[in-house]
């Protein structure tokens, strides 16, 4: 009689049992995503420091804080690679997906270099010279709805990802 007890007392604890390497990884993971929203949107963030610098007409503020942002989108996806992933099933995938998608949202947000280089330029002329310098801030503005693009497909990538991770590991 003690015997079927011991065995669906067995089962349960094994059935319980999740990944722990797994589970760390995609804990890492998830909190990436945290730090590249503060990066983006968070308060006192580069982002916001690089906007109000362009209200005030600072563009070498505003570039600073895109350096910032770089620097800061550089540490999020080297925290992202040197994460531990062997043996883990679908964990390099994850990190890959990560990783591309981390880099093609810093190349969206670092492409206001061009933006703000290209205003500061317009700012400072008259007549047709500010009308091609506005022309070409709208031409950048066309290059970058392609990047949105861009970043959209590797966050479809990087969400796949997860899914197949976390179905993989039953998390």
């Amino acid at each position: 009689m003690k015997k079927p007890f011991i065995a669906i007392f067995l089962l349960i604890g094994l059935a319980g049992c999740k990944p722990k390497k797994a589970i760390q990884l995609r804990e890492a993971i998830d909190q990436k995503e945290k730090t590249a929203f503060n990066i983006v949107v968070g308060k006192g963030g580069a982002e916001e420091q690089k906007l109000q610098c362009l209200i005030k007409g600072d563009f070498q503020g505003a570039l600073a804080a895109l350096d910032r942002e770089e620097k800061d989108f550089d540490r999020l996806i080297d925290s992202i690679r040197v994460l531990p992933a062997a043996g883990i099933k679908q964990g390099e995938p994850l990190k890959a997906a990560a990783v591309e998608y981390y880099t093609a949202l810093k190349t969206l947000q670092l492409f206001d270099r061009n933006e703000v280089a290209q205003q500061e330029a317009a700012r400072r002329m008259k007549g047709d010279s500010a009308m091609n310098a506005y022309k070409k801030i709208y031409e950048l503005n066309v290059q970058k709805q392609g990047m949105y693009k861009n970043v959209y497909e590797k966050d479809s990538v990087f969400h796949e990802a997860k899914k197949r991770f976390n179905a993989e590991h039953g998390i």
